[in-house]
């Protein structure tokens, strides 16, 4: 979609006429075309259109450069508004608790984030362990074959993958003791190609291990800490297992998204295609009544904490939004959006005084400056925060 079609799309959503699957194509195009001038303003008040309209006026129209000369007056006034409405909408969230708009990139910056600038976003890196215990850093390693363990080639693409491949058509059996281990640390993320073709995307802080060959073994076991998102390939005779702390999820071919942080309170299992099933690890059959799993189907979210597994309806978008390059937060508390910055942008949180109990919503591209998110944070007026080197201080 360019950018002439999603104004198209935008000018429906403001007239109340966009259908559910425009919507969530207007927001998939904003979250991918943010710009230097694109800013998002979070708040935890819930606001109707005409409210979201109203506000969006009146920051817009104190931000116009003078230089402009705009005179916002009489039937002027009105079709500027809708003429600047339809632009800054382009960026607009599906939602009625957020809403974006254009202006000065520098307008409101804050000595006190000063030292946000200089941190860097996250990238393409990790370290792959090998099961000899020989590590490799993928962020040094040049692109082409990095490592070779018995008929397995393990080759690293220009455009950040890791790959593992059979070599001529071996057939030798696999161990599931002889494992690789991919980790990320904060501030990384990366991409896999297993040995069975199938697709994982690890985020930040995060790690997985698996055979080095998943030839001759009756199932496809990975064990995942952090974050994942997984496109598992189809073999109904070789199911695929992710084990985390809490769970076993198992699966015969299907998309979905795991995030078992250890410094998270829920472990959450979210699944967009296929069918999967999630247990309490060392969920047996015979021993373990049948709440001890669920079964997940399309759009629903599995949520563990140490009771019994629940089942939500899912907010998809938001459970792969890290994956598909910016940050989505829903009625989000201030902890947990901040535990997601610190992964991501590699740095300490310290809190000073009562953490704010309100709760935010907004969207914006992991490629922006930390300082930027911080700012339109502090622009709702619920919260403050100072950087010291790597250190956030909310105040």
């Amino acid at each position: 979609m360019n950018r002439e079609e999603a104004k198209g799309l935008a000018k429906k959503f403001l007239a109340g006429k966009a259908t559910a699957e425009e919507k969530n194509d207007l927001h998939s195009w904003s979250a991918l075309n943010i710009d230097n001038e694109a800013e998002v303003v979070f708040t935890s008040k819930p606001e109707n259109a005409d409210d979201v309209k109203s506000r969006l006026f009146d920051r817009i129209q104190s931000k116009i450069n003078t230089e402009n000369q705009l005179v916002y007056r009489g039937p002027i006034r009105t079709k500027l508004w809708y003429r600047m409405v339809a632009a800054a909408a382009v960026l607009l969230i599906a939602g009625t608790s957020v809403y974006l708009y254009k202006t000065d990139a520098g307008g409101f910056f804050k000595d006190n984030l000063a030292d946000a600038k200089h941190i860097a976003v996250g990238k393409n890196t990790a370290i792959l362990t090998l099961s000899n215990g020989k590590q490799i850093n993928l962020s040094d390693a040049i692109n082409g074959q990095v490592a070779d363990e018995s008929g397995i080639s393990i080759s690293k693409t220009s455009n950040g993958q890791l790959v593992y491949e059979l070599k001529g058509g071996s057939t030798k059996a696999g161990n599931e003791n002889r494992l690789n281990k991919i980790s990320t640390p904060k501030g990384g993320q990366y991409q896999v190609v297993l040995p069975d073709g199938s697709r994982v995307w690890l985020n930040a802080a995060s790690s997985i291990k698996f055979p080095a060959d998943f030839v001759g073994l009756n199932q496809r076991r990975v064990q995942l800490m952090g974050e994942a998102y997984f496109e598992v390939a189809k073999d109904k005779s070789h199911p695929f297992i992710v084990e985390t702390d809490k769970q076993d999820v198992e699966v015969l071919g299907t998309h979905f998204n795991i995030n078992a942080y250890a410094d998270e309170e829920l472990t959450k299992t979210t699944l967009l295609e296929g069918s999967v099933r999630v247990s309490l690890a060392g969920y047996s059959p015979l021993r373990h009544a049948t709440d001890a799993f669920v079964i997940l189907k399309p759009g629903q979210q599995a949520l563990l904490a140490d009771g019994p597994i629940k089942i939500n309806p899912a907010d998809t978008e938001e459970a792969v939004a890290w994956k598909n390059g910016y940050f989505k937060f829903k009625s989000e508390s201030l902890s947990s959006i901040m535990r997601k910055l610190s992964r991501w942008y590699d740095v300490e949180v310290v809190y000073k005084g009562e953490i704010s109990k309100d709760r935010f919503g907004g969207t914006i591209s992991r490629y922006k400056n930390v300082a930027d998110v911080l700012e339109m944070l502090e622009s709702t007026k619920l919260v403050k925060f100072k950087v010291e080197g790597r250190r956030i201080i909310v105040i």
